[in-house]
């Protein structure tokens, strides 16, 4: 198996089994860990996701809230390590479908997938993050030695590579002493970049409401042509103006936020579509 996909599943049981079929259909020789929030909607109508073929449900529920996802993807990463052998662990959301078909090919050529863009200082969380002396004990363990951020959707990492990040976080990260940013965004790729891994892009366009178009089926159609534009930011790093790739048009595969609504159109398109193209 080279691919274990990590899903923290906040929904409803139609939704993650829609999700389920098409990460299945998208990204061949994989396998599913599902985290279930403490609060998962079930319905009532409870399914057994374990029936799926290749698809394992975290016996752990953890409290998944804003700024504090890592954990669970972390403790994902450790029941999958548990189940079988795998090349790369690939982080994804509940809200995610991939629409083209390749990823199996580019994830191998790199040791992560993941961006490195300079934190925004009007969002505070790098302030917080900066006075957070749990993450500058990781920073220190990671040979870190500045701050990064990417989007955690999408993104994938070889897993020793995981491995070595979850076993700094866990050295060091306490739930209880945690400070109100986004862990998960900084956590991962500022200790990546300490750790000199080579990286490539997340294989997920995510939601830019500022600089992409709608998530639409012509956007939908763009990816699988192949034609969606590289996608850049300008951040202020050292007083000076720099500009940060956050993914390769070429290599996005899958998008979000996709409804999480069965017969939503956008959900509906995609799920008629032929994989294989």
């Amino acid at each position: 198996m080279k691919f274990f996909i990590s899903i923290l599943a906040h929904e409803k049981p139609e939704i993650l089994r829609d999700q389920i079929a098409n990460f299945q259909r998208y990204l061949p020789d994989s396998a599913i860990v599902v985290h279930l929030h403490v609060k998962f909607n079930w319905g009532g109508d409870p399914q057994d996701f374990t029936q799926i073929p290749e698809v394992f449900v975290n016996p752990q529920s953890l409290p998944t809230e804003w700024g504090n996802l890592h954990h669970a993807h972390n403790a994902n990463f450790r029941f999958a390590r548990s189940l079988a052998d795998f090349d790369y662990f690939v982080l994804h959301s509940s809200s995610d479908l991939f629409v083209k078909a390749g990823a199996e090919h580019y994830i191998p050529q790199v040791e992560a997938g993941v961006s490195y863009v300079a934190p925004q200082p009007s969002w505070g969380a790098p302030l917080f993050a900066e006075g957070d002396p749990v993450f500058q004990r990781i920073m220190k363990d990671a040979g870190a030695n500045e701050i990064w951020c990417s989007q955690v959707e999408g993104t994938f990492y070889a897993r020793q590579v995981f491995q070595d990040m979850v076993d700094i976080i866990e050295r060091h990260f306490d739930y209880r002493k945690t400070l109100p940013y986004v862990h998960e965004e900084i956590y991962y790729p500022t200790i990546a970049r300490g750790l000199g891994v080579r990286c490539g892009y997340p294989i997920l366009l995510r939601e830019d409401k500022h600089n992409l178009p709608s998530l639409d089926q012509q956007l939908v159609d763009l990816i699988r042509r192949g034609e969606l534009e590289d996608h850049h930011v300008k951040r202020w790093k050292l007083g000076r103006e720099v500009d940060a790739k956050v993914w390769e048009g070429k290599h996005v595969y899958a998008m979000r936020p996709v409804p999480r609504v069965l017969d939503n159109p956008v959900r509906a398109y995609i799920r008629s579509l032929d994989a294989q193209l």
